[in-house]
């Protein structure tokens, strides 16, 4: 029985999927099994059902536009091994220069400037970091990521749990739907709620490199969702006050952005 999942998800992508999965033959830690989704459907709801068939003791989910150097498994498993009290791990999930054109935030230079200088202010120098507005922190895509110590959310390209946690916490919640945006905060913040630490390690690192199929096209026609699911999420966890109805106005605002381009 293999010690570990990965979990990928994926449709329609074979060449980035091809790249990821050589990516995971070449681990250093091989005591591994590789769990492919591979239909359509809504996001949380797919991670789900790759979780159901997994047999490790670590559930790990990325997905199939990533590239992960040779240690990055072992560095997950050997916080696990270490810190009992972990029961979530993340690292860096570096977008190179090449491909930010074709991530959500990323490709608005100016837009993503002032969101994180209004929204974020020093939380944007810190990796998984949720501000009093209710904004998250995109400090891990930076290649010069050094942080080592505890988050409030994992990276959702790059996220790994305790299997017998993930379950007693009840999952991804499907009622996000869509490419599943804020699933992932949801359920970190149900695994810290649960009473275990949340751990980002500058040596679980890989590569993130979006391409301008699969997500990125989605999220085009998804802004009403997306806006939902973080109506869904925002009312759980982020207390109201003058900097969150700002962002709830500038995220209404982004999506329309988004969508037209």
């Amino acid at each position: 029985m293999p010690e570990t999942s990965v979990i990928v998800p994926t449709f329609g992508r074979s060449s980035s999927l091809r790249d990821c999965l050589d990516s995971l033959w070449s681990q250093t830690y091989q005591d591994f099994e590789i769990i492919r989704v591979t239909e359509e459907g809504p996001l949380a709801k797919l991670r789900n059902k790759g979780a159901a068939q997994a047999k490790g003791k670590y559930l790990v989910f990325i997905d199939d536009d990533v590239v992960a150097p040779s240690g990055w498994l072992e560095s997950i498993v050997k916080i696990f091994d270490s810190k009992p009290a972990v029961g979530g791990v993340s690292g860096p999930a570096i977008i190179p220069r090449s491909h930010r054109k074709n991530r959500d935030l990323f490709r608005f230079r100016s837009i993503k400037f002032f969101h994180d200088l209004i929204f974020l202010g020093w939380g944007r120098r810190i990796p998984g970091h949720f501000s009093r507005a209710g904004a998250w922190s995109t400090k891990s895509s930076e290649e010069r990521c050094s942080y080592e110590g505890e988050v409030q959310f994992l990276e959702a390209c790059n996220m790994a749990f305790r299997t017998d946690v993930f379950r007693v916490v009840g999952g991804f919640d499907e009622a996000y739907l869509g490419i599943g945006d804020w699933s992932e905060p949801d359920l970190a913040f149900r695994v810290k709620r649960a009473g275990f630490r949340l751990w980002f390690s500058r040596n679980a690192r890989l590569y993130h490199l979006p391409s301008r199929v699969g997500a990125f096209r989605k999220r085009k026609f998804q802004s009403d969702i997306r806006l939902s699911n973080y109506e869904l999420f925002s009312k759980r966890w982020i207390k109201p006050c003058r900097e969150h109805s700002l962002y709830k106005r500038f995220l209404k605002f982004y999506y329309a952005i988004a969508s037209s381009k």
